[in-house]
């Protein structure tokens, strides 16, 4: 069964957790990154046994043989979800749209979030699909209905209205708002206009100037400025969980491709995209993730190893790729 929905339909009429209830070779395509992260914590919520996440550009010809055109010893359960399946080779691209691979009772998922040749090639040999379509310009409102639904904030027409004119109309921009938001105020019942201001003035000036700053390589402007507030494991994880969705946008700027009309935020991230190679993104993005992982155990650590950072970046000795995560 092949199907389109707008995220808000997705969330409310998707069964949660019917991963399992698709069949076969499986194509989840979503129109950024982060909704495609979303959709798929959607279908895997409560599965016991889950899928097997693997990159494209992990995938060997000799791997798929092993698994799809033989029998194993003991059967083969397990299913996978490929992701970035352009990143596979072509050889292992052609071996996939066979019709005689051995899949039994698995589900082999290829998660896209942006359109390619690949993937309409792909499309044709599935027996399922979900896609979730980006939301059209005029349908703002119904995304920012959707994500105060989603973190379950009672935000007033006031407050919705203010993130309307001052958010970029990017559901990750949106959703880091919310997520922030939800950060202040977990338990408050009802959300209004002074309320969201403060954080949006502040917080945006705050993400973006620390986005600017590593993504330029300057990292000793950046640590200074990391370490210039005082230091609270929420807020920085959420920091540090907003760089990582800029990076992702950095590292494949792909997502783009589909769309009419660049805002200014897209034409710098293409911008930035020419001045990092895909490894030094890479370990940046793992080294990010750790930092956050650190926060979310409270590391006692974390603040001492970002001042030897910023010390290590005054002397210009401190680059991603030579720290050891």
């Amino acid at each position: 069964m092949h199907s389109k929905w707008q995220i808000w339909d997705f969330f409310q009429s998707y069964p949660k957790g019917s991963f399992n209830d698709l069949k076969g070779k499986i194509v989840l395509q979503a129109f950024e990154p982060l909704a495609l992260r979303l959709m798929k914590d959607h279908l895997l919520a409560g599965v016991e046994e889950k899928p097997k996440h693997l990159a494209g550009s992990d995938i060997t010809l000799s791997w798929l043989e092993d698994e799809f055109q033989s029998l194993g010893l003991f059967g083969n359960t397990t299913s996978y979800i490929i992701n970035n399946p352009d990143d596979m080779n072509q050889a292992c691209k052609d071996f996939l749209l066979r019709d005689d691979l051995i899949l039994d009772e698995r589900r082999l998922a290829f998660a896209f979030y942006s359109d390619s040749p690949y993937l309409k090639k792909i499309m044709k040999t599935t027996v399922a699909s979900v896609v979730l379509e980006a939301p059209r310009f005029w349908e703002m409102e119904k995304l920012i209905d959707f994500l105060s639904r989603f973190f379950r904030l009672p935000l007033d027409f006031e407050a919705k209205k203010l993130i309307t004119q001052a958010v970029e109309h990017e559901l990750s921009s949106l959703y880091d708002v919310f997520r922030l938001i939800k950060l202040n105020y977990p338990e408050k019942t009802s959300i209004g206009l002074n309320d969201v201001k403060e954080l949006i003035d502040q917080e945006r000036l705050d993400q973006f100037a620390l986005a600017t700053d590593l993504a330029k390589k300057k990292y000793s402007a950046f640590f200074d400025r990391l370490l210039s507030v005082s230091f609270d494991f929420d807020r920085l994880r959420f920091i540090l969980s907003f760089l990582q969705g800029h990076f992702v946008r950095v590292a494949d700027p792909s997502y783009l491709d589909g769309k009419a009309r660049l805002s200014q935020y897209d034409k710098e991230i293409l911008a930035l995209a020419r001045g990092w190679q895909l490894e030094e993104v890479k370990q940046l993005l793992l080294l990010l993730q750790a930092w956050e992982m650190d926060c979310k155990m409270k590391n006692s650590n974390l603040q001492t190893e970002l001042r030897q950072a910023y010390l290590q970046s005054l002397k210009g000795a401190w680059k991603p790729d030579k720290q050891t995560v």
